[in-house]
């Protein structure tokens, strides 16, 4: 008879697989998801800082990332740089992009292509 081992007794731990998981250090340990309504461990994603800033993140979403900044410094000091970024940008006079980048994004594809197709002409 195969003996299958107990599991619930052993504390099990996840760790991501690669970087792209950014923990957050200022998260009380100990407290559980279930005592806030928002309890989130993860920082705000880069793009999540940005719709904020941009005022386009809105309903729960907005919610949720206003209760996150009110309780991590490193996220509203992202959200404090973007602000004073995009403000800056606006101040500045109109930009003329060269005329050499406006050729060579003038050559980027506008449909897609089947590389497939490439492949086998080149046989």
């Amino acid at each position: 008879m195969t003996r299958v081992a107990d599991r619930s007794s052993r504390p099990r731990r996840w760790s991501p697989a690669g970087a792209t998981f950014a923990p957050n250090p200022e998260f009380p340990v100990g407290r559980s998801p279930a005592d806030s309504a928002f309890a989130s461990t993860d920082h705000l994603a880069a793009d999540a800082v940005v719709a904020y800033v941009d005022g386009v993140l809105h309903g729960n979403a907005r919610g949720r990332a206003e209760h996150h900044l009110a309780l991590c410094r490193q996220c509203a000091a992202e959200v404090a740089a973007q602000a004073s970024a995009r403000s800056l940008l606006r101040s500045c006079d109109d930009v003329c992009a060269p005329s050499g980048l406006i050729g060579e994004l003038g050559k980027i594809p506008t449909r897609e292509y089947d590389l497939r197709d490439l492949n086998r002409r080149s046989r």
